[in-house]
């Protein structure tokens, strides 16, 4: 028992040493996403420190992808996370108060489809009044829970854009290549 322990110790640490660029998926239970990092809701998951704003956690079952962006720091109220199978094969999914998508074709990003995310589902941006002033309901970050057959392929990529306030990750990336996301391994 101890030899096992040891041995998913070292895994779990060669993953975080892989760092951000490179994260191999391990496997793990289902979460419920709701923008709260529960802690033993993302005990199973791989856990890679984008920098000094955000805590990437990755894990996946037989048939979802999870992915959380934990705030490290600054609370953000919108996200453009970009995955991609290839340069040809691209996706956004964006979440703010409503939830959409987009997809990459003919070398351009096409308009969102509000509503139109039928292979995934992530926490969305809620506001309260109190005291007959509207406010934000505070968040943790942003949690996907993402079916695998959006594509094809185990190699995927993915790039962050956080809004209000903006931020990339990584820094040196854009939404026209692919060149510079995170590459995930499933």
């Amino acid at each position: 028992m101890k030899i096992i322990l040891i041995i998913w110790i070292l895994f779990l640490w060669g993953q975080l040493l892989a760092g951000p660029d490179n994260v191999r998926v391990v496997y793990g239970t289902n979460i419920l996403p709701n923008g709260q990092f529960d802690k033993t809701e993302w005990q199973d998951a791989v856990v890679a420190e984008a920098d000094d704003k955000l805590l990437l956690h990755f894990k996946q079952d037989s048939s979802y992808l999870y992915i959380g962006i934990e705030f490290a720091d600054t609370m953000h109220t919108g996200i453009d996370l970009y995955l991609a199978e290839s340069s040809d094969k691209r996706k956004m999914l964006h979440v703010s108060s409503a939830i959409g998508e987009s997809e990459y074709s003919s070398n351009e990003w096409l308009d969102i489809n509000w509503g139109g995310n039928e292979y995934w589902i992530a926490n969305s941006i809620g506001s309260i009044y109190v005291d007959g002033k509207k406010e934000v309901v505070p968040l943790e970050g942003f949690e996907f829970q993402i079916d695998k057959s959006m594509f094809e392929k185990d190699e995927w990529y993915m790039m962050i854009h956080l809004k209000r306030p903006e931020y990339f990750y990584p820094e040196s990336a854009t939404t026209e290549s692919i060149e510079q996301w995170i590459k995930i391994l499933m």
